[in-house]
């Protein structure tokens, strides 16, 4: 049988396997990431440290060959070995040619014999090796375009390995073989393209051959690449050490170039950074099932005062306190659990209120609907017209009984604004045919209104309050003017009119009365109007009145923005 854990010691474990999990991944996500990064940056930095290399190398060798190309084809022989001058011209241009470049090359013209006619060349044992050299290799270069040919071998003046690239273009004239021009770009001069002090660089020829290396850590005795790293690129293991490795040929020459980097370093990093994530979590792991067995035992207390405060609540005892001595969020949540009783059994009363209010102002709303003297005004107005007018008599008749049987629909409290505003207009027209001209009336309505959910006859008694008091002996002519937008989320309808206005002790006194209770004025409509709002939305929505005596009031009804 499964022995049961307490909920004290559940808590514990999880605060200790909370605790440490989110560290530990953060720890590993931290190696994992620095992993990342410096493979990332050892990749990047290598790559394009290569590609660097090759195009300036080949850049390089492009200039040299194209200066070849440009000698060849244009040099006469025989003016060069005849007429001083033009040879001055041809070795000036030489000269300004080797000037601008940062990597020397000694420049070689020979005859069809393949004797020296001229060379920068100081050194006489020098000049007869690349002798040596273009006579052997004579039957390769000999066509259209420039050849480059790699020596190995011999000994410069200063009794050390010569190993240059020969690029050597023939001069042909008349289809016969009139010359050869050739520079030396001795491979030693090449420290200003691969100047990396960080990784290996070396140019291999097609045999594996070191052209050039500034490192001899993978060179053999033979002075070619060790054999692990011969076409090879990407990760490779060379005694114990992680080294990465890219190769690029170069254009022009059976070349590549190997960039070599040792990544032991960032992997020795990694390692401790793994034997220090474990020591850490040791470390942590005994700190925090200390602090975990202490807060749990604080906190679980805590839990079952609240679970026996819930219990009293599910009896149905609301007027019980919560007392939480804690600083944290605990005595947060009593200050809450405290605060959500105050509000249930506020909203109780609340309820009961509303419910009461909410009958009150039904039953007062459906006696002012329609006063008899408006029906009596209205049956008169169709008695007459029945003899003069009999059209307006009969559209008369429809819009009252559409505006009667709209207001005993009692099976909706909410309509759409648009069917409320039709209502409306249905009841001005009405009035219109009573008054006549005397009564104009105009709009401007946003049509983003149209579909917004308002209380059922809310606008109807705040009309009829405006054509009831805004005539005067001064007012010949009424204007009615109803608007409606949107506006941070709350609806706003305003009626207008420029009547005869309100006088500022009975505008305070409506403005007052809308705060009270209960309705102690004689303005029924107003009044039912601003409550059954609040009733139905709450306290920030409601009815404004703005009023000023000669020119007219202004009522402002504000309800929240409700789509049906």
């Amino acid at each position: 049988m499964n022995k049961k854990i307490s909920f004290k010691e559940e808590l514990k474990r999880s605060l200790i396997v909370h605790a440490l999990t989110p560290c530990f991944i953060l720890c590993i996500i931290c190696v994992l990431g620095f992993i990342l990064i410096a493979s990332v940056n050892i990749y990047r930095n290598n790559n394009i440290y290569s590609l660097n290399s090759r195009e300036k190398f080949e850049s390089v060798l492009n200039s040299y060959i194209e200066n070849t190309n440009h000698i060849a084809n244009d040099i006469n022989i025989e003016d060069f070995q005849s007429d001083k001058q033009y040879k001055v011209d041809v070795i000036e241009g030489v000269y300004n040619f080797l000037n601008q470049k940062s990597i020397k090359a000694q420049f070689y013209i020979f005859d069809n014999n393949l004797d020296i006619l001229y060379s920068t060349e100081r050194s006489e044992d020098k000049k007869n090796f690349i002798k040596y050299q273009v006579t052997g290799s004579k039957s390769n270069f000999l066509g259209d375009s420039s050849n480059i040919i790699y020596i190995y071998g011999g000994n410069g003046v200063d009794n050390t390995p010569i190993s240059s690239y020969l690029i050597v273009k023939p001069i042909i004239r008349d289809d016969k073989f009139a010359g050869v021009c050739t520079y030396e770009l001795e491979l030693k001069n090449l420290d200003a393209v691969f100047n990396n002090t960080n990784s290996t660089v070396l140019l291999v020829n097609k045999f594996h051959r070191v052209l050039f290396s500034n490192s001899r850590r993978f060179v053999d005795d033979r002075n070619k690449i060790i054999k692990n790293f011969r076409d090879k690129s990407g990760i490779a293991f060379e005694d114990g050490e992680l080294i990465y490795i890219s190769k690029n040929k170069v254009a022009h020459a059976d070349t590549w170039i190997y960039v070599i980097t040792d990544c032991s370093i960032y992997l020795n990093i990694s390692i401790i950074m793994l034997l220090l994530i474990i020591a850490v979590t040791i470390i942590m792991s005994a700190a925090i099932s200390s602090s975990a067995g202490k807060f749990s035992a604080k906190k679980t207390a805590i839990i079952y005062q609240l679970i026996d405060a819930l219990k009293q609540v599910e009896d149905g005892k609301l007027d019980i306190n919560l007392n939480i001595e804690s600083d944290d969020e605990f005595k947060s949540i009593g200050h809450s659990f405290n605060m959500m009783l105050g509000s249930i059994r506020h909203l109780i009363e609340r309820h009961d209120k509303m419910a009461l209010e909410n009958n009150m102002a039904i039953v007062q709303m459906m006696e002012s609907q329609f006063n008899p003297h408006f029906l009596f005004n209205t049956l008169e107005s169709i008695r007459y017209l029945v003899k003069f007018n009999p059209k307006v008599a009969d559209k008369t008749v429809v819009n009252l009984s559409k505006l009667l049987r709209y207001s005993i629909q009692n099976t909706v409290d909410t309509v759409r604004f648009k069917e409320e505003f039709d209502f409306v207009k249905r009841y001005i027209e009405i009035m219109k045919v009573r008054f006549g001209e005397r009564l104009e009336f105009n709009d401007n309505i946003s049509d983003e209104v149209k579909g917004v959910s308002v209380p059922k006859m809310i606008i109807q008694p705040i009309v009829e309050n405006a054509v009831k008091y805004g005539f005067g002996e001064d007012v010949e002519v009424l204007r009615v003017e109803i608007s409606a937008y949107i506006e941070n989320e709350k609806l706003y309808i305003i009626v207008k009119d420029d009547g005869v206005g309100i006088e500022e002790d009975l505008l305070k006194d409506l403005v007052f009365n809308l705060k009270e209770k209960y309705n102690s004025s004689d303005h029924i409509g107003l009044y039912n109007v601003h409550k059954r709002i609040e009733l139905l939305y709450g306290t920030e929505y409601g009815l404004e009145i703005n009023s000023e005596t000669g020119k007219g009031t202004e009522v402002v009804l504000v309800l929240p923005e409700i789509f049906e």
